[in-house]
């Protein structure tokens, strides 16, 4: 076994110096740097330290802060830095891919951003997040960028939002919904009754309605000064596992060519007991819309090679779905590494099939994974198949035009 030298088996962790305990502070999400602040003096002064805003940033990739007093960095106001730092781990946790709820359309007020059901946090110039709708585009894969809202932080480090003009606060319930609505009509008791926890998704709906009473009055007085024409709130769910893993390779959100030769995009997600589900997130028009589900499994056991003659012949004699504008489709096979049977429901697989079935209530399908880490699927009694590319990279957009 190999033994370490000396002087690093000799180090223990309050010799490290501030600037390294500040580095793995600035790396631990609050709740766990609150942990490590409990496990000695130097990590305490380290989590209460004003330096520590500037590690985040630093780690984030930011421009380091501006001197939040005049005093400049050698007289740091410590509230200050606290709200630099909350509003850091803000602007960190909004980060990736979010989905939009379908709007319940009661407020009379008429959204000027598209109905993209899709946005995506990235970080911008100047230490700035920048939030974008993603919508697909008539060009091939590529997605189609709309500016939708920015966020920074002030010079008293708090966090500011807005959509365009505009001024609008971005609040949470729990790690995976955020509500975006009007600074006007909220206030801070309703954003610390956001900070709470998670409730299910059938329940995001029942909350868009909700009123706690000093809002309620607040906001219905607005609204009369307005006459009854205000911003509905808009609700987001975040897309936990955008992009697949070697464990799971098939997750993530992906855009691929449909049947009607339009561009869609599918969110494939695994379930606590083994499943998958696939569904089509489309725009967010209508109560019901947003989210129609393409295929499932219970079952995740890939075939393997060498395939049966019998799955070969079944995958050879499909054509691959080409461009938007194209009206032919591809004959070039890939190369498939595994096969992977699925189901869905006859509603969903195009109702002229060449194929009668035997059980119109459930289509027997494959998914077949390329050797490039993509997939594509098809139906039984349908000689297509859909073939599926990544959205983003490493939390990138790709093929993304502005």
């Amino acid at each position: 076994m190999e033994t370490l030298p000396a002087a690093a088996a000799g180090t223990v962790l309050e010799d490290l110096p501030e600037d390294a305990l500040l580095a793995i502070l600035a790396l631990l999400a609050p709740p766990d740097a609150a942990a490590a602040a409990c496990a000695c003096r130097r990590l305490a002064a380290a989590a209460s330290s004003p330096s520590l805003p500037l590690a985040l940033a630093l780690r984030l990739g930011l421009p380091p802060p501006r001197p939040l007093l005049p005093g400049g960095p050698d007289s740091p106001d410590p509230a200050a830095a606290a709200r630099l730092l909350r509003s850091l781990y803000r602007l960190r946790r909004l980060l990736g891919l979010w989905r939009r709820l379908p709007s319940s359309g009661n407020s009379g007020y008429r959204s000027s951003s598209p109905s993209s059901s899709l946005a995506a946090f990235e970080w911008a110039p100047r230490g700035t997040l920048a939030a974008s709708l993603l919508a697909p585009s008539s060009r091939g894969l590529a997605v189609a960028k709309s500016p939708f809202m920015t966020l920074s932080i002030d010079e008293s480090g708090e966090t500011v939002a807005a959509m365009g003009d505009v001024p609008v606060c971005v609040n949470f319930v729990g790690n995976n919904h955020i509500v975006v609505e009007a600074t006007e009509a909220s206030g801070d008791d309703e954003d610390e009754a956001m900070e709470g926890g998670s409730p299910p998704e059938v329940m995001y709906m029942h909350f868009a309605n909700r009123r706690s009473p000093g809002a309620g009055r607040k906001r219905r007085s607005k609204q009369g000064r307005r006459r009854g024409r205000v911003m509905e709130a808009e609700h987001f769910v975040r897309i936990t596992d955008a992009e697949p893993t070697e464990a799971r390779p098939l997750q993530g959100l992906w855009k691929g060519i449909s049947e009607s030769r339009t561009l869609e995009f599918y969110l494939v997600t695994y379930d606590d007991i083994g499943g998958i589900t696939c569904r089509q997130v489309s725009d967010t028009r209508g109560q019901n819309s947003g989210f129609t589900p393409i295929f499932w499994t219970t079952d995740t056991t890939f075939l393997e090679q060498p395939f049966s003659e019998k799955e070969l012949d079944h995958y050879s004699g499909r054509e691959h779905i080409q461009g938007v504008d194209s009206n032919h489709a591809g004959t070039e096979n890939r190369a498939v590494s595994q096969i992977l049977c699925i189901n869905s429901s006859y509603g969903v697989v195009d109702p002229h099939l060449s194929a009668p079935l035997d059980d119109m209530r459930n289509v027997e399908g494959r998914i077949w994974l390329y050797e490039d880490g993509t997939f594509g699927f098809g139906f039984s009694g349908s000689n297509s198949i859909i073939d599926l590319n990544h959205v983003s990279s490493d939390g990138c957009i790709l093929d993304a035009l502005h």
